[in-house]
């Protein structure tokens, strides 16, 4: 017989202590996500800086057990039986400016980032005011908005690699970056920080394009609503929301889950109560009468993560 999961938890338990690492069994994940929808997961830490979540990644893969980074909880779609494994929401938020240079560690805020880069009279960042996320998350998914993406302002990226337990600094080009894409969506290195290239400009003018982005959020997106930000990506040449919109499927609902009647690329859950399992059999839903009406099968933008059942597409 192999090693179960319990003596893998049980090993990472014992590693933990040797180190003096603090870890919580069983933690709620629901209420870390923008959606409010998940189960628990079997072990949880919140390194608060980019050592300790060094520290902590180190000791799961001794452990060999799996480890999910959690930042704001944007874009993901936990089981409604939870995640197995360990949990690490990072919460190392350091940020340094000189010049026109930002460096930037994994949990710290976009939309924080966003601001302080136009106080700072540093233009270029304006688009990420509009991404709910980390910059490590939003590292990872090439995330952008407004015509701007991470991959336009990147300088280079620190990362981790368990499987050595070496750090190594990378440059955009190593990153593979496409369309809400990068290498660290296949493979096991965690981003760390940061730098992020600006220009000069006028903090006035900046936070102006701010408040202009932001409006126009407000007014287009159910941001009064739980939901995981966009759903499916943009096919070539069209919008996702108008396809799901002329399928006629604004307001479709199962269960605790519907298509947003504000904006049809997103799926909102009741408050209290939502399943991530009635999330998905909407998307589900949604992609398959698209499919069917207009050809194009639409990709997801959003990540379901977790324990699901069998079978689940």
């Amino acid at each position: 017989m192999g090693v179960t999961t319990d003596e893998r938890l049980a090993r990472l338990d014992d590693l933990a202590a040797e180190r003096g690492l603090s870890l919580e069994r069983d933690v709620p994940l629901a209420p870390m996500t923008t959606l409010r929808v998940g189960g628990p997961a079997d072990r949880y830490a919140a390194p608060e800086t980019v050592d300790e979540l060094v520290d902590v990644l180190a000791i799961a893969a001794d452990a060999s057990v799996p480890a999910f980074l959690v930042g704001k909880g944007s874009d993901l779609v936990i089981a409604d039986a939870g995640i197995r494994g360990l949990v690490i929401r990072v919460r190392a938020d350091g940020i340094g400016i000189e010049g026109t240079t930002v460096r930037a560690e994994a949990g710290a805020s976009m939309t924080a980032l966003a601001k302080r880069c136009a106080r700072e009279g540093l233009a270029g960042f304006d688009w990420a005011i509009s991404i709910p996320g980390t910059v490590g998350g939003a590292v990872w998914a090439n995330a952008g908005a407004h015509d701007g993406d991470m991959a336009g302002v990147l300088g280079s990226i620190d990362v981790f690699d368990p499987r050595d337990g070496q750090r190594r600094t990378l440059g955009p080009s190593d990153c593979a970056f496409g369309y809400r894409d990068s290498r660290f969506k296949h493979g096991p290195e965690v981003v760390l920080r940061g730098t992020i290239e600006l220009e000069p400009g006028d903090p006035a003018a900046i936070t102006a394009l701010i408040d202009e982005h932001q409006a126009r959020r407000r007014a287009t997106q159910p941001l009064a609503d739980q939901n995981a930000g966009s759903v499916f990506r943009n096919p070539p040449g069209d919008h996702a929301g108008r396809l799901v919109e002329a399928a006629g499927l604004k307001g479709h609902r199962i269960g605790t889950a519907q298509v947003s009647t504000l904006h049809a690329n997103f799926i909102v859950t009741d408050r209290g109560a939502g399943r991530a399992q009635d999330v998905r059999a909407v998307g589900d839903h949604v992609r398959s009468v698209v499919a069917e009406r207009f050809g194009i099968e639409l990709q997801y933008e959003i990540e379901f993560v977790g324990d699901w059942p069998e079978g689940a597409t």
